[in-house]
């Protein structure tokens, strides 16, 4: 217990490596070159971070928003071509071959999959999805779904499109990595854990942030009384989704150890540098993990003890299952990869 001393996103856990997917950085001298990958994936994350935010606030983010993101680009595709060809004539000719153009991107890649597996049949099935759903996008009034209105009706025609493409998408990314090499199983393994940390952004900055303003309008139109003291909470309600999103925003700081880790793994699985980021690793997650917790047990028993002064108060237990199932499955892998190590070491005090 000598060294607890646990490196921030911004120090040397930050190397890169170009083996694991993560670009390297240029030689030559820049004005961003000092620096390091880890920190520029700060900076983009935390734009990501604003930007959520100016999109939960703005007046965009109404109910309409949600079936608007959800139908997404489909819907907006439909009424575009419904535009160009209702004055008819050459307009209703281009607004066509537009339709079959889009409809048949789903197969522009399967001439030039050489070795076409199982999974390639979803993209004729795809194409032919996409002329139905379009279909009915550019003439909304020929079909109507008695149990949901007009606009989620769209985000049914899409989701079932979306849902096809996850699936080949999904089964096309296993074969991948069933496949791979190890060089191109790391690039894969950190675009995986890139797209990862931009989820925790979201969740934490878009979703999260979104309920608690959504919890503030409750509160704020269930009691209309003058006189009452709304204070204590606000800042509970504040409070309680600041907790909720904690455990999202230092899973991101557990992503950026383990990319050090698949840099290290990719360039030597039994090195010293390998150990150390599994150490790293290990002592990242010990402290997201306890952190997490205390931050949960900590709001709840003030609840408790506050709970005269408030008028919402939440009776879920706040516990974060899925984060916590995150950091003991990276905690397990990274004590995995150290024991190894230790027992190669040893193996080889009698070679």
């Amino acid at each position: 217990m000598d060294n607890l001393h646990v490196p921030t996103p911004s120090e040397e856990n930050c190397e890169e490596n170009h083996d694991s997917g993560l670009p390297a950085a240029p030689e030559e001298t820049s004005p961003d070159s000092g620096l390091g990958y880890c920190q520029k994936s700060i900076l983009l994350l935390s734009a990501l971070a604003v930007a959520c935010i100016i999109l939960v606030l703005s007046p965009a983010a109404m109910p309409d928003a949600l079936p608007f993101i959800m139908a997404f680009p489909f819907a907006q595709i439909g009424r575009g071509l419904r535009a160009l060809s209702l004055p008819g004539g050459v307009g209703n000719i281009i607004a066509i071959v537009l339709y079959v153009v889009f409809c048949l991107v789903p197969m522009i890649p399967l001439p030039l999959i050489r070795n076409k597996k199982a999974e390639d049949v979803l993209l004729p099935v795809i194409s032919i999805v996409l002329f139905v759903v379009m279909y009915f996008m550019i003439n909304p009034g020929i079909t109507r779904v008695a149990a949901i209105a007009g606009p989620m009706e769209q985000v049914l025609y899409s989701s079932i499109v979306y849902s096809l493409l996850i699936a080949y998408g999904v089964i096309r990314v296993l074969r991948l990595f069933d496949s791979a090499t190890p060089h191109r199983l790391g690039r894969y393994m950190g675009v995986m854990l890139h797209l990862l940390n931009i989820i925790f952004i979201f969740a934490a900055f878009g979703l999260t942030f979104a309920q608690m303003l959504a919890a503030f309008e409750a509160l704020r139109a269930g009691n209309t009384i003058p006189g009452q003291q709304l204070s204590a909470t606000y800042v509970f309600l504040a409070l309680q989704h600041i907790v909720r999103a904690l455990p999202y925003v230092l899973n991101v700081w557990v992503v950026l150890a383990v990319q050090r880790l698949l840099a290290a793994l990719t360039a030597d699985p039994y090195s010293k540098e390998t150990l150390l980021a599994a150490k790293l690793v290990s002592r990242v997650c010990v402290v997201v993990l306890t952190v997490s917790v205390l931050a949960a047990a900590g709001f709840n028993l003030s609840q408790l003890i506050f709970v005269d002064l408030l008028h919402v108060v939440n009776s879920n237990l706040n516990f974060p299952v899925t984060s916590v199932l995150f950091v003991l499955g990276a905690l397990l892998l990274t004590r995995y990869i150290a024991e190894n190590k230790q027992i190669k070491d040893e193996n080889d005090m009698f070679v």
